[in-house]
């Protein structure tokens, strides 16, 4: 390995570093109460290198929110087949998410993030296609492609329109996260969080499925 490339994956590593002691102290503390003081001292690094890595403590926390984001994309992408129908597809995205949330606390910073670095996000989100950089718009093209999926093919009700639903499904979605957020971390049940998730997210399949689909499609996993 040649120098130049021995110190650009020394950067990465310590930009990783970066990223994920920001997001324990993000855990604990809430985004509003860390500084990007709190972080390089976290990191052991002065104020001046951590902003040779970041420009400011909202670069650094799209860097996260964007990290998270694409690891969610991928992880749904790689469990939804080329052939499956529409809500089949939106079936494996809700308990994508479902796992997601009941095993891991990404999804609690991200919404912290999200409200910080883009508060509008989904609400008056307009439809961006799959290139774009700004916040979010990796996840609202994979719920409005899902969706897209099935009003193809019928298995969602052709009376939708892909980005309308898309961003309804991602405002009830992150609401729901958001509500719990802001619950003590000693009060999270999430085995109950994730029932009443799991139940709101079926109401919605219930709403959302077209015509003749049969009920067994209509239900998700309860393990």
């Amino acid at each position: 390995m040649g120098i130049a490339e021995r110190k650009e994956r020394e950067r990465e590593v310590r930009r990783q570093m970066i990223l994920d002691s920001a997001r324990d102290i993000i855990l604990e503390r809430g985004v509003e109460s860390v500084s990007m003081s709190d972080i390089a001292h976290e990191c052991e690094l002065s104020k001046a290198t951590l902003y040779l890595y970041f420009h400011n403590k909202e670069s650094l926390l799209e860097a996260i929110f964007n990290e998270a984001g694409n690891s969610f994309v991928e992880y749904v992408e790689s469990r939804i087949s080329e052939d499956a129908s529409g809500i089949t597809a939106i079936r494996v995205l809700w308990q994508c998410y479902l796992d997601r949330f009941s095993d891991s606390s990404d999804i609690f910073i991200l919404i912290g993030i999200k409200n910080f670095i883009a508060p509008s996000f989904p609400l008056l989100y307009e439809a961006v296609d799959g290139s774009s950089r700004r916040p979010g718009a990796r996840m609202f093209a994979l719920v409005r492609d899902v969706i897209a999926r099935g009003l193809r093919d019928g298995t969602l009700d052709a009376r939708f329109d892909a980005n309308e639903l898309a961003r309804t499904v991602l405002i009830v979605s992150s609401g729901i996260i958001d509500n719990v957020a802001r619950l003590p971390r000693d009060l999270r049940d999430m085995s109950l969080v994730v029932s009443e998730m799991r139940r709101v997210f079926e109401i919605l399949l219930r709403g959302m499925a077209g015509p003749g689909v049969e009920s067994s499609q209509l239900k998700l996993s309860d393990q």
